[in-house]
């Protein structure tokens, strides 16, 4: 049986690049800073960190509540990998 490999959740800059230049394991975005990539995320009322309430809804708050919905790995660029159980 073949295996298959989906990917879910990539994240793009709007120029089209997921992490700066010079990426490493201590930097794994590069120069990169990911709070800009994923400044959408933060916005949605189901963004885990949350503090305060509200937030936005929509497209976006769906792909933040089911970020992890059947996913048995996360990886971030090609020096970050975190495998969930």
């Amino acid at each position: 049986m073949t295996q298959l490999l989906r990917v879910q959740n990539f994240c793009v800059s709007i120029d089209g690049f997921g992490t700066g230049e010079g990426q490493s394991l201590e930097r794994p975005f590069g120069h990169a800073n990911p709070a800009d990539l994923a400044s959408w995320a933060f916005a949605t009322a189901s963004w885990p960190n949350r503090t305060e309430p509200g937030g936005t809804s929509g497209v976006d708050d769906y792909f933040t509540r089911d970020f992890a919905h059947n996913i048995g790995a996360e990886i971030m660029g090609r020096n970050k990998l975190f495998w969930r159980r």
